[in-house]
């Protein structure tokens, strides 16, 4: 038995007989897909995605992985309605009889150049830029920033395993600029003028947009309290003129090692004479309305002319 996910047709092409596919150390995951159960019995349903795609892809080698399948491939999170979309997007060129027809699967005919499709874990993918461009069709402009703002960020090695952001916002524009016929371009072009580098977590995009919606000054991102010393801890949002470090404190921080770490962060711009403001999920779900409120506070106290 194969040590990973398959499709049917790849067993019957490895002379594997049906019926051990019904066996109890294997399991159905749709699609025409299966795996050894113990390559499954701990997975997310994310990861038994991802399975499923993997195999659907070797199987057509031609085509390649798009969309919300390329979007999970790089753990991008995904606005709510595409979360729940946890069906294999594969493209293929436009050519007669090319469309992938399978249940669990939706088939996608487009032109790209070559540099849109790169290989990712061994398999074929669209590129970072080209994935954003795919999920304009069904994303708002606001959505697109949150997504773009994910690619373009800037990861810490030591916890992703990688060094280089997935894509910067020159490739973005090269992207718009080399493809005109794709549903949701203008809401792509819209987002890019407001996508950042800097924001470590959609909710920390989220709250730079309700500050600007609500017509204060765009915060700069990731500002440490002491420019001229590498190792000063830096706050999320910051307005370095007026002095105003603003935080979004996601699950993330409410471990005692993190809170420690938080708490550091906070004294050190605190001891330079900084305003501080700690905001969190009970904020992110009044969409800011209250922190927005706080800013402008904050900002007038310190004498920013809002």
């Amino acid at each position: 038995m194969l040590n990973r996910a398959f499709t049917a047709s790849t067993a019957r092409a490895l002379g594997i007989d049906k019926d051990r596919l019904s066996a109890s150390d294997v399991v159905s995951l749709g699609a025409g897909v299966h795996a050894p159960a113990a390559l499954v019995v701990s997975a997310s349903p994310a990861d038994r995605d991802l399975l499923v795609a993997r195999a659907l892809a070797a199987e057509a080698p031609e085509a390649w992985l798009s969309h919300t399948t390329a979007a999970r491939m790089r753990g991008l999170h995904l606005p709510p309605h595409l979360e729940q979309d946890h069906r294999v997007h594969l493209s293929q060129a436009p050519t007669p009889d090319t469309r992938v027809e399978r249940s669990g699967v939706v088939g996608h005919r487009s032109t790209v150049r070559g540099h849109d499709v790169v290989t990712l874990d061994g398999v074929r993918a669209s590129s970072p830029a080209r994935t954003w461009l795919e999920l304009a069709a069904s994303c708002s402009v606001r959505q697109l920033v949150v997504l773009g703002d994910q690619l373009v960020r800037r990861p810490y090695a030591r916890f992703e395993g990688r060094a280089e952001p997935f894509a910067t916002r020159d490739d973005l524009s090269e992207v718009l600029a080399g493809t005109r016929r794709v549903r949701g371009r203008r809401r792509a072009l819209a987002a890019l003028d407001e996508v950042r580098c800097g924001a470590d977590s959609p909710p920390e995009t989220l709250l730079r947009l309700a500050l600007v919606d609500a017509g204060l000054p765009e915060p700069a991102l990731q500002v440490p309290a002491d420019p001229g010393d590498p190792l000063s801890p830096p706050t999320d949002l910051a307005y370095p003129e007026w002095r105003i470090a603003i935080q979004y404190d996601g699950e993330t921080h409410y471990t005692p090692e993190r809170h420690r770490t938080d708490q550091h962060r906070d004294n050190v711009f605190r001891a330079a004479g900084w305003v501080v403001l700690c905001f969190h999920r009970e904020d992110l779900r009044a969409g800011f309305h209250g922190a927005v409120a706080m800013v402008r506070t904050a900002l007038r106290r310190q004498g920013a002319p809002v």
